[in-house]
Parts: C-alpha cells; structure tokens; sequence
C-alpha cells in the first residue's frame, strides 16, 4: 500500500462499546492512520473511494482487523495493494450483495441496501435471483462504468428483467416496467415496487398479474393450467417454473 514513511507506529484500532446497524462492534480508527492518507481516503486514483473504515476488507494481506500491519512488508512498498472480490465492497460477509452497502451499513432504508435482500434471499427459492438478472455485472473492479467519482451507482437492467421485451426503468424510488414485476403480464396491483418497501408486498399473488383465467373466473385452479408453477392450493413450487422468463401452460412453455 503506498504511504510515505511517516516514522511513527500504527495504534492498535480498538472497537467500541457501541454497534452499528449490522450489529458489530464500531471500529475507532487508530489517529496514526490519518498521518499519511485519509481513514478512509475517499478520494483516489480510481475514483472515489467506499466510506468504510475497515481497510481490512480489501487490504487484508497489509493490515488486519486490529489495524496491526502484517509482517509481510506490504505497506509503504511504492504500490497499493489489495484484494477485491465482488463482496470486499458491498455484502462483506452477509453475501456478494448488500445488505451491507459499501459503507458497512445495514439499513433497509438505505439506497444501497433497500431490497437487495428480499430479492437475493427470498424464503421461495424460486425467487432468488442473481445480481444479473437485474443488472449489468461488471467484469472486473476496475471495470469501465463501475466505479464513479461522484459515488453513486449506475443501474442498467440486464437478464430477467428485460424478459419478453420489458424495457425496465428506475426513476430513483420505484422499478417501472420491469419483467420479474408484470411488465408483460395484464392486471397486477403492485407493478411498480418502491426500492425500499421490504413489506413483501411485490412478491405477494396478485402484485404482478391477475388472479384470474382468461374467462376472468377468479375462482380457477390456476395448477391446472400452470402445473410446474403453483400447487393447487395457488402457493408457488419452491423449486418450480414460476418467474423463469417464459410462461408454463399444461407443459408447454410460451
């Protein structure tokens, strides 16, 4: 990790009584960090850098938990050193996704925690969707597009989401013609999900399409006509067809 040689030693970092909203121990960074670069250092060659103080997160090989330098001779080597995964920025060690966002926060009110977890582990299988059903995953970290100076992150719809030609659009609180929400489907009640509404309420029957057969009886035994998707009780399969991206009538997808 580059620094200039300051000629002092790194405190030991010290976690105090209080939690944070994930419910660890909040990390007190040690003063001699600050010495030679910011706590985090939020600004830098990339872009602006994740407001996380748990440099260990991505710098793990140079600097551990207790801000403690590794005997490795990593730190102040004229090259910055780090190991970056998909989850060393945001979801750390509740999964590749938030919720944990990449300031280490958990707050389901959070821009970049909002439903990330509804989606990811939803208790139907079947609805746990992968990072890019929804968007575009870049390839790398440093990948062109992913890391703005302004922090902030760009959504661009890709996979599921556009199934059946949807054209999905993020208005900055609400999904809008997005496939896993009816876009392509008639009736619906809650087609245009607010990002933070963890109620449940858009994965509910009826949020995306009617409940009802083309004959518009609402009393039909949707099974009947979509048996790998629901059970005649209308409860959805747990490892069935159900948002899949093609429609399963009596065995035949459409």
């Amino acid at each position: 990790m580059l620094a200039l040689l300051c000629g002092s030693t790194h405190a030991i970092g010290r976690a105090s009584a209080a939690v944070d909203d994930c419910g660890y121990p909040v990390v007190q960074v040690p003063a001699g960090c600050t010495g030679c670069h910011g706590a985090p250092p939020l600004n830098g060659k990339h872009g602006k850098h994740p407001a996380n103080n748990r440099c260990y997160r991505c710098h793990g090989q140079v600097i551990d938990s207790s801000f403690t330098f590794l005997p490795t001779n990593l730190h102040n080597n004229g090259t910055i050193d780090y190991a970056v995964g998909c989850s060393s920025c945001h979801g750390w060690n509740q999964g590749v996704s938030p919720p944990q966002n990449l300031k280490g926060e958990c707050g389901q009110g959070l821009d970049g925690v909002g439903a990330h977890k509804a989606m990811r582990m939803s208790a139907t299988p079947v609805h746990q969707v992968a990072c890019s059903n929804c968007h575009v995953v870049p390839l790398s970290t440093w990948a062109p597009g992913h890391i703005h100076d302004n922090g902030t992150a760009e959504v661009v719809f890709s996979g599921l989401a556009k199934a059946g030609g949807a054209q999905p659009v993020w208005n900055g609180t609400t999904c809008k013609n997005v496939y896993c929400h009816g876009a392509t489907l008639k009736g619906g009640n809650y087609k245009e999900p607010a990002w933070k509404d963890t109620s449940g309420a858009a994965s509910r029957c009826g949020a995306c399409h009617s409940l009802a057969d083309p004959d518009n009886n609402t009393a039909a035994d949707c099974s009947t006509c979509h048996p790998g998707t629901v059970a005649s009780d209308r409860s959805i399969l747990p490892l069935g067809d159900h948002l899949n991206g093609v429609i399963d009538i009596t065995g035949v997808q459409k």
